[in-house]
């Protein structure tokens, strides 16, 4: 009996060892598949990261030069543009223009699209007359007409027979129902020299008003934004005019700071479509003239 027991026991002693060796291997087993597993996540992550990041390259790559083959389309736009313009303060402030869109795109601040500059366009009025229009631009927060006055000397703009007090004597000479501009300089003698002009202020007033009716005759319902600017190096503006609407400039970077404003501080109201859009139904009317 005593034989029996202990064979027993023995027998059982083995079977447990036999069961804790077992579960032992399928414990090891398990660890090794799930360091295995791991490694493959490991793997397909790693692959997975690498694809991305290669894809990311590629469209960076991509965009880079699709940004660079823009601002050079606009450099041979803007060299078309010097040899056919005769107007040299024309071509100054275009390429004003166009060297600051391309500033704002390398900067990604805008698209290509986002910034359209019109030259030299030309559009009919009601009687039937054509209005020459030296800049529009088309941006994101509206439509802009540029006026570009290519003036050197002392500039008095605004004046008129209740002018200031300096310029008394001028009074007879000027016409009562308007502002004139007067610009004093000197001769290559030496000699004082003096021109009178309209107020380019109503001037370019006039000509947004025949680009908005325009605009409107082709079911564009919008509002154009006035400027002008003075972009000679040898001037000084004496600035008496009342009139709050039309912006005057008078360098390059109160013009470009204006438009980084209009960004910041307006509503975006066209996308490139629309501006697209615009462009073509101006150029339609250029076109035709």
């Amino acid at each position: 009996m005593t034989w029996l027991i202990s064979t027993l026991l023995a027998v059982s002693v083995a079977w447990l060892a036999y069961i804790v060796k077992k579960e032992k291997v399928k414990q090891k087993e398990m660890r090794n598949d799930h360091y295995q597993e791991l490694a493959a996540i490991k793997e397909l992550q790693k692959a997975s990261m690498e694809t991305a990041a290669a894809t990311f390259d590629e469209k960076v790559t991509l965009l880079s030069e699709s940004y660079k083959r823009e601002i050079e389309k606009l450099m041979i736009e803007n060299e078309d543009i010097r040899k056919n313009y005769r107007n040299q303060g024309e071509i100054i402030t275009h390429q004003i223009l166009e060297n600051f869109k391309s500033d704002l795109i390398r900067k990604r601040i805008i698209s290509p699209d986002e910034m359209i500059i019109m030259p030299n366009i030309f559009i009919p009025e009601v009687n039937g007359n054509i209005r020459q229009i030296d800049h529009i631009v088309l941006y994101p927060t509206g439509i802009y007409v540029i006026e570009t006055k290519n003036w050197k000397g002392h500039i008095v703009m605004g004046m008129t027979r209740k002018g200031p007090q300096k310029f008394s004597f001028l009074a007879d000479l000027l016409d009562s129902e308007k502002e004139e501009t007067l610009i004093f300089d000197k001769a290559e003698s030496g000699a004082l020299t003096l021109k009178t002009y309209e107020n380019p202020i109503n001037q370019v007033q006039q000509t947004a008003v025949i680009l908005l009716n325009y605009l409107k005759s082709q079911d564009i319902e919008t509002w154009i934004n006035i400027l002008v600017f003075f972009n000679h190096d040898e001037k000084e503006l004496h600035d008496w005019s009342d009139n709050s609407i039309v912006k005057r400039f008078t360098n390059k970077e109160e013009l470009q700071q204006f438009f980084i404003n209009e960004l910041t501080s307006q509503k975006r109201i066209y996308g490139a479509f629309q501006l697209n859009n615009i462009k073509h139904l101006i150029e339609s009317a250029n076109y035709n003239n």
